[in-house]
């Protein structure tokens, strides 16, 4: 009896340690994502570091840039510059594309930008139709040599975010399961990542 305790304990501790391996490895490439895009903003950075306000060449080009944008927006919003982040990049769709950008950035995800991005509906919180919030659908692909460009266009999704008020940078529902853009509707994608991100609350 005791031996089977001494194996069922290592077991558990085994699952528990590779279980806060997996959770400090995804911390920790997301960090490190996070960190590689900051120091490509590094010229606005610098200068906000500083006390002075960035060129505005370099605001808009990193703005326009889908996968420095949200780190632009926190380093402006933090140091209180926000007001110089452009108008045009401050939707909920701009921002909902480079949240997702971001998310597809991570190396345990896709580990690059995506080449190509397009934003194909935007779709009301499943079963709350009363709700002000949207799921954005999006389709984006890769090129050789990247190991997704053979699977064409995948879904992602990015939300639930206010369709009016302040624009949000981030949120809990972003992500992609990598299933082919067509395999479902856009309200059929919305769906399934809507009740996997209730679920895991």
């Amino acid at each position: 009896m005791l031996k089977v305790l001494v194996i069922v304990g290592a077991i558990v501790v085994a699952v528990g340690g590779f279980v806060a391996w997996r959770l400090w490895a995804t911390y920790a490439g997301g960090a490190r994502v996070y960190a590689e895009l900051t120091d490509r903003i590094g010229p606005v950075e610098q200068r906000l570091a500083a006390g002075q306000d960035p060129d505005p060449a370099d605001v808009l080009r990193f703005a326009q840039d889908r996968a420095t944008r949200k780190v632009l927006y926190d380093a402006l919003e933090h140091h209180g510059k926000l007001q110089l982040f452009p108008a045009a990049y401050a939707t909920p769709e701009a921002m909902a594309e480079a949240d997702l950008v971001l998310w597809l950035c991570h190396p345990n995800e896709l580990a690059a930008p995506p080449d190509e991005i397009e934003l194909m509906a935007r779709v009301p919180v499943p079963n709350e139709p009363s709700s002000a919030m949207r799921y954005f659908v999006f389709r984006y692909r890769t090129k050789p040599p990247h190991w997704a460009a053979q699977d064409g266009w995948l879904a992602g999704i990015a939300g639930p975010y206010p369709e009016t008020g302040p624009v949000a940078p981030a949120a809990a529902g972003t992500c992609s399961r990598f299933e082919a853009y067509d395999s479902r509707t856009p309200e059929e994608h919305a769906r399934v990542t809507h009740e996997a991100t209730t679920a895991a609350r």
